[in-house]
């Protein structure tokens, strides 16, 4: 299930806010709300879960959409046949 997360002005900052959860975090400014859900995004992509970050502007309206998904696992090397798989990595 993809994450969502959301960047928006407050009355004093701008708060990031994960799947609709009434807890909140506000920050000063939009840049550094955004880097914090960047950040977020990232680690939760890297934990396997799927993020969308929706940032929203002053008036309300949506400023645009950000993604991140998870890496695919990196392959192990195969040991040649014969060999140890310490062998082979080398």
């Amino acid at each position: 299930m993809t994450r969502i997360i959301s960047v928006s002005p407050t009355a004093f900052g701008w708060s990031l806010r994960i799947d609709a959860q009434e807890s909140v975090l506000v920050f000063a400014t939009g840049a550094l709300a955004e880097h914090a859900a960047r950040d977020l995004a990232r680690r939760l992509a890297d934990a396997g879960q799927p993020a969308e970050i929706l940032i929203y502007l002053r008036d309300g309206s949506m400023a645009g959409t950000l993604r991140s998904t998870p890496s695919e696992p990196t392959p192990r090397p195969r040991a040649e046949m014969g060999q140890p798989l310490e062998s082979a990595a080398a």
